[in-house]
């Protein structure tokens, strides 16, 4: 799915594109009796002012989601010219995919919010995934394909349980129940310290309805599914009994603080510099929430040239760390005010590429992220800009249920490449394509920007 810094970049993606036609036209010189000079300086187009409303499509692709397709509004207030990239953003947004995974938004953007040095963020979406996955418990995660895998799919609607030539066969929906988030309600306000050092406090509110039995109709078989099966044998945190078969109701209210330091020469692509994030987050019943638990996470960046600027190595690491009375549904969350959605866990398009969505998911999560990044062409066709970059990956990751659980485990690790194409150095076009050799998956993602 987009990550959410996706909806800033498109509007910096779209002020450059409505800024380049402006300025595609220059006016002649004045008549000057004086020798010209060798060469003119173009005269930049005046910055954009007042309101305008620019549209952006929204097409993506990975396997585990399948198509992704939208759109955005924006409205845009860019004051007197002086605020950049605008003084106000309103946006509007529709996503869906074609395997029931649904982000639509209203948000606001002030990054000098009533002219003070605070960047306002406020985020209310609809968070949709009908067929999230579920692994079992980190300590005891498989998956078998042919648990859920059917040729005829035809048949299975008219009898979801039984698969011609499958014996094996225990449901379309064996790995997976339905997740709906309404209203999901993110605020996050953000301001510099002193140089690179920056401070953010947050709060976030999620009311989660979560089933785990799906109607004939969209091929839900008869017997348990996994989940269900580890529910009731008590091997999974945060659920019981009492929330099969039915609705469950799960009420979540965050307060967040973090600490930031970005020493990064430029975010979209960076080529040298870090990024850290130590941040912290609890809930509880004066904050809003039916659950008390906290978490604390670490997030570390780092970009290094290899003797030139086309070559680049980048690192992450990302720990989270969660107790106390933890739902089933933030299992899969990371903290942080860089983290792009809630329900992501450890497999997936921003965490572990080749390994399936959601593949691992606990109270303790570890992440680490390695690329190395060639940029082996640029070209500027009709004076636009256009850096080409291949990498290499290796990502890998490890969940445990809870700290009292924490020991040595060999980790889940994938490896892939991919091709990066960038405008202007702001709007990234990301492929790649993962392989994980341990569950013999492999993942394909079509996105935008870079992991990290």
């Amino acid at each position: 799915m987009l990550p959410i810094r996706t909806m800033w970049t498109g509007v910096l993606v779209a002020s450059l594109a409505a800024a380049r036609a402006e300025g595609s036209s220059l006016a002649p010189p004045p008549e000057s009796t004086q020798e010209p000079a060798e060469e003119l300086t173009p005269t930049p187009p005046p910055p954009r002012t007042g309101w305008g409303i620019q549209g952006l499509p929204l097409i993506n692709y990975n396997s585990d989601e399948g198509l992704g397709y939208g759109a955005r509004l924006l409205v845009v207030d860019s004051g007197d010219g002086t605020i950049r990239p605008y003084r106000y953003a309103f946006i509007a947004q529709f996503f869906q995919t074609t395997v029931g995974v649904a982000i639509h938004r209203l948000a606001l953007d002030a990054p000098r919010f009533l002219d003070s040095p605070w960047r306002v963020v406020l985020d209310v979406a609809l968070l949709n995934d009908r067929f999230s996955p579920y692994y079992g418990p980190p300590e005891d995660t498989h998956y078998v394909p042919s648990f859920n895998t059917c040729d005829d799919r035809d048949a299975l609607k008219s009898d979801p349980n039984v698969c011609s030539g499958n014996p094996d066969f225990r449901g379309a929906r064996y790995y997976s129940f339905d997740q709906r988030t309404f209203p999901s309600v993110m605020l996050n306000v953000r301001r510099p310290l002193n140089g690179p050092w920056q401070v953010a406090v947050g709060y976030r509110f999620r009311l989660t309805e979560l089933r785990t039995r799906y109607a004939v109709d969209d091929l839900g078989q008869a017997r348990d599914s996994l989940l269900e099966e580890d529910v009731r044998a008590g091997r999974v945190s945060g659920l019981t009994a009492d929330h099969l078969g039915g609705v469950s109701l799960f009420r979540t209210a965050e307060v967040t603080a973090s600490l930031l330091l970005d020493l990064r020469d430029n975010e979209p692509a960076p080529v040298r510099g870090m990024f850290h994030e130590l941040a912290v987050r609890g809930a509880a019943s004066v904050t809003g929430s039916a659950f008390n638990y906290f978490g604390v996470t670490a997030n570390l960046r780092f970009y290094h040239p290899l003797g030139t600027d086309r070559l680049v190595a980048a690192l992450r690491l990302f720990a989270d760390v969660m107790g106390g009375d933890v739902p089933f549904p933030q299992l899969t969350s990371f903290g942080g005010v860089e983290w792009r959605e809630t329900m992501s866990g450890i497999g997936g398009v921003n965490t572990a590429r080749g390994i399936l969505k959601n593949r691992l998911r606990g109270q303790v999560k570890a992440l680490a992220n390695g690329e190395l990044r060639w940029k082996f062409l640029s070209v500027a066709p009709g004076n636009q800009h256009l850096d080409f970059t291949l990498l290499a990956f290796m990502d890998v990751g490890q969940a445990w249920a809870d700290l009292a659980s924490l020991e040595a485990r060999v980790p889940r690790y994938t490896g892939g490449g991919g091709l990066r194409i960038a405008w202007e150095d702001n709007f990234i076009v990301r492929l790649d394509y993962g392989v994980s050799p341990q569950d013999g998956t492999t993942g394909f993602y079509l996105d935008f920007n870079h992991v990290f």
